[in-house]
């Protein structure tokens, strides 16, 4: 039943938009909200941003499916972690940018 449900999520977010891919790999160790924007920004050498809006639909949506957890604390800060099936879609979808790569190298393009 588990693997259905980790298939589910894999179908659902595959292929992954690049924000949601950011967002994802973002929040593998515990990260406040506000933090996430310069995580980001770290992670693509300044190239890419997120909007806040499109940030905020995707932390949202993926609590949603259980792809990461949000606790908030008595300040009212935000801290987002990733969890097990958040890690089966981003490993899913790290397997098929690998393909992806395979065929740009394969091609010389």
């Amino acid at each position: 039943m588990a693997e259905n449900f980790y298939q589910r999520l894999i179908d659902k977010y595959e292929p992954m938009t690049e924000a949601a891919f950011l967002t994802l790999v973002a929040v593998r160790k515990p990260i406040k909200s506000e933090d996430i924007p310069a995580k980001i920004a770290e992670l693509t050498h300044n190239k890419l941003q997120l909007g806040l809006g499109t940030l905020f639909t995707n932390l949202h949506a993926m609590t949603k499916d259980y792809l990461m957890t949000e606790r908030v604390d008595e300040n009212d800060v935000h801290t987002y972690e990733i969890t097990g099936s958040g890690e089966s879609v981003l490993v899913a979808e790290r397997d098929r940018l690998r393909l992806l790569s395979g065929i740009i190298e394969a091609e010389q393009l």
